[in-house]
């Protein structure tokens, strides 16, 4: 990205030049920041068909690890079909030749491409104020939700599958994306061309040169290709990543991604973009989706989630209690900030360690309007559980089988004693333990009650005395402390905020260095009545609506991407995982 990509380069010698150019680079980019969406259908192939003009509205609407909606609203008239004809043509499947449906979204530096839903995709509606089409599109994080992982890719599926359980132990990122390539390379076999997967048996090809265009040959028909990197080049912590052929990747890479503060990054290629990666050439087909994970968060690192407009943005770092339930979190100080990422000419955007964009609330705002939301959370106490911990209830049984079967003996002794013959009784063990067992067990040692002091401390003295958890779990083990700390987030305090903010007032809003922040970037918001306090929080989901007359609308979702857990919560949680792929593949 280059100044150039907004207005010419500055070649000016003097500050009076520098000034006058940067005025008109700004005023530039505030003229681009009202401009409408560049809308692109495709067909079921990729093939491009038209770009849409007059539509009477559209809706953008991506969301931070999730299905994001693409919604168009086109107009039909029998009477002026060219001028409707993308309407025409999204209701004419037959004439259309393919079932599917692609779009394009080109707006504020953003690609946002997507299918029509399998269900309800294309409506004809007519109403009083005329008739319309309406389609209704997912985007492209949805094609995640149907690549399913296998316990190995590299067998036949159909034939054989050993180990039944896919398992990888790796820094998070590096091990969601080898566990999807694996995936592909088992589903784009019918699109991957056999003469490209020749080449590797060629000795001529046996060269760096030559085996990295036969690896991009072999790749060039997929539909999905995961750009590759470098092992050693990120910060995300080790994950295990567990899977099996009935769950997609996305759903094994929901809680790993939460867990590590992780964001999808998926980008559909087109003809006249430059390389995916570098080295990667540019003959890859139209419509090819790049996927990728980034750290916007940068909580690793240390970041801000709050300050106030008086002394700045202040950084912190998540900790945890002695309890190893609650959070708090420690301010970071006395550190040079790095600023040699805000260095690059012409490209804007903001570091996840460092957010700066704030919008402040008062009678000269860029917000238009604004819901602030803060609640003091739940219960004082967490209990979770419902059956004894692991030992317990077999200790029981055994100590009252054995008690019986000593019993019975020494009845048996002591009636053939008196009778003078010998009388055998047999064993009370397990006749006893029928009757006790209902008793006993899972009522020794069977739940864990944990108050939250810090949470209390805020609150005061009037507060809710206790949650507990709707999961029945074995007190004392894994799957007990995570369902604690899932409940304990669940009542945890909140301040999430709901922005509809105008574009350019101050801030730019854009992807790829086209504005200061866009989706998944930490924000600091202001109220008014709670000034100089600024909030910062990631941005979780953007809602981007156009029509005819009216200008682009932008509404924001702020709040926590990342429930915050503690060392223990998290090896509990590999465990937890390699206990179930153990469990999967026959070894527990």
């Amino acid at each position: 990205m280059t100044v150039a990509t907004f207005a010419e380069p500055f070649t000016g010698t003097d500050h009076d030049d520098f000034v006058a150019w940067a005025r008109e680079v700004r005023e530039y980019r505030i003229e681009r920041a009202s401009d409408r969406p560049i809308i692109m259908l495709y067909d079921g192939d990729l093939v491009y068909r038209g770009t849409v003009h007059g539509e009477i509205a559209g809706n953008v609407s991506p969301v931070v690890n999730e299905t994001g909606t693409i919604q168009l609203r086109l107009p039909i008239d029998l009477d002026d079909p060219r001028r409707t004809w993308a309407a025409f043509w999204a209701l004419d499947e037959e004439a259309r030749g393919t079932s599917n449906i692609h779009i394009r979204v080109e707006t504020m530096g953003a690609r946002i491409c997507g299918r029509m839903k399998p269900k309800k995709g294309v409506t004809v509606v007519r109403g009083e104020k005329g008739d319309e089409v309406v389609i209704d599109f997912f985007d492209d994080i949805e094609e995640l939700k149907h690549v399913f992982v296998a316990g190995n890719p590299f067998l036949p599926l159909s034939l054989i599958q050993q180990p039944k359980a896919w398992m990888l132990l790796l820094q998070a990122d590096h091990g969601i994306l080898l566990t999807l390539a694996a995936n592909l390379l088992r589903l784009q076999l019918t699109n991957i061309d056999i003469a490209d997967l020749l080449k590797l048996l060629d000795p001529d090809n046996w060269t760096v040169e030559g085996l990295v265009d036969a690896l991009r040959g072999f790749w060039q028909q997929s539909q999905i290709v995961v750009k590759p990197r470098f092992f050693g080049d990120s910060a995300a912590p080790l994950a295990l990543v567990v899977g099996s052929i009935r769950t997609s990747i996305f759903d094994v890479a929901a809680p790993i991604l939460e867990d590590a503060e992780l964001q999808w990054d998926l980008r559909r290629w087109f003809k006249g973009d430059p390389e995916p990666w570098p080295g990667a050439g540019t003959d890859w087909r139209d419509g090819t989706l790049f996927v990728g994970i980034v750290d916007k968060s940068g909580f690793r690192q240390g970041t801000s989630i709050g300050g106030n407009l008086a002394l700045g943005l202040t950084r912190s770092i998540a900790s945890v209690l002695s309890n190893h339930v609650e959070d708090s979190y420690d301010l970071v100080t006395g550190e040079t900030i790095d600023e040699t990422g805000y260095r690059l000419p012409g490209v804007l955007g903001t570091l996840p360690a460092h957010p700066y964009v704030v919008y402040r609330d008062g009678d000269i705002t860029g917000i238009q309007t604004s819901e602030f939301s803060r609640s003091p959370g739940g219960a004082g106490r967490i209990t979770v559980g419902g059956r004894s911990m692991p030992g317990v209830n077999e200790l029981f049984e055994a100590a009252i089988n054995y008690g019986g079967d000593v019993l019975g003996d020494n009845l048996s002794m002591t009636i053939s004693a008196i009778a003078g013959f010998n009388i055998s009784v047999g064993s009370l063990g397990g006749a006893i333990n029928a009757f006790l067992a209902p008793i006993y067990r899972d009522s020794i040692l069977a739940n864990i009650s944990v108050p939250l002091l810090l949470r209390t401390a805020k609150q005061g003295w009037g507060h809710y005395l206790e949650d507990t958890s709707p999961n029945v779990t074995q007190a004392f083990t894994a799957a007990s402390v995570m369902d604690l700390r899932a409940r304990r987030r669940e009542t945890d305090p909140e301040i999430d905020f709901t922005l509809s903010v105008a574009n350019a007032s101050p801030w730019l809003i854009g992807d790829n260095g086209f504005g200061h922040w866009w989706l998944g970037d930490r924000i600091g918001g202001t109220s008014k009545y709670l000034m100089p306090r600024v909030f910062v929080r990631r941005c979780l989901s953007l809602s981007i609506d156009w029509g005819a007359g009216k200008g682009i609308a932008i509404e924001a979702k702020f709040g926590a991407t990342r429930n915050h857990k503690d060392g223990i919560e998290h090896m509990a949680e590999l465990v937890g995982r390699a206990m179930s792929g153990l469990q999967e593949i026959g070894l527990w």
